[in-house]
């Protein structure tokens, strides 16, 4: 065997050792088989009812990629009296990897339209010290420009942007699991500002606090809800 073929062989050891270290051989799962988002979401929260609607710009469409990607998905729009409405969107996909992973809303509205006129993270405070890292943005299109508020959880990570959501992707399979994910996303038909934003988080906050405590892992992840309890 000449040295050529010991460096090859060599190499060849040394990607397969790399490959299988970065083999996952465990799970994550936060919404186990025998729940689901309908019954984890009340329909009902204070003077917020739910009530059909088919304006929901959605990432999930029949015999696509995103089809594929999320197991689960629930659509509401959420009124109440002297209130905007708000739209609610929720996905839920099983596994987070390099081929399914969850689409971020600056994807899915740009994918049929929109514009995003702007965008920023910004901090929850959900009480007890639990505070959600998500983005706030503004999608415009001819028709109509929507405020978004939205944050996306992997495992018990909470990643604000396409960038860290593949690093705690990453770092998780270096760990040794795969996680499920779950992208929660509430909206209106209105204009940016600090007043629609307070609105939507403040909203958000009550969608929680609603959540029976054993299922609010599902959406924000075991140590948040760990101090909400």
């Amino acid at each position: 065997m000449n040295r050529r073929d010991i460096l090859m062989g060599g190499a060849m050891l040394t990607a397969s050792g790399a490959a299988l270290a970065l083999t996952p051989r465990n799970r994550l799962v936060l919404l186990d088989d025998d729940r689901s988002l309908e019954a984890i979401v009340p329909a009902k929260l204070g003077n917020w009812t739910s009530a059909p609607s088919d304006a929901f710009v959605l990432p999930k469409t029949e015999g696509s990629l995103s089809d594929r990607i999320y197991n689960q998905t629930l659509t509401r729009l959420y009124v109440a009296p002297d209130a905007m409405p708000v739209m609610l969107v929720i996905a839920y996909g099983a596994v987070q990897n390099d081929q399914l992973q969850l689409h971020r809303p600056e994807v899915c509205y740009s994918a049929v339209g929109f514009e995003i006129a702007s965008t920023r993270v910004e901090t929850l405070d959900l009480g007890r010290s639990a505070m959600l890292p998500l983005r706030e943005l503004e999608a415009t299109s001819t028709t109509r420009i929507e405020s978004i508020v939205y944050w996306t959880r992997i495992g018990d990570d909470l990643p604000t942007d396409g960038s860290s959501q593949r690093m705690v992707k990453l770092r998780q399979q270096l760990s040794g699991y795969l996680a499920d994910g779950v992208l929660v996303r509430l909206s209106t038909v209105a204009p940016a500002s600090p007043e629609v934003f307070r609105a939507l988080g403040s909203f958000a906050t009550s969608m929680i606090d609603a959540i029976a405590p054993s299922d609010r892992d599902v959406l924000i992840g075991r140590p948040l809800a760990k101090l909400m309890q």
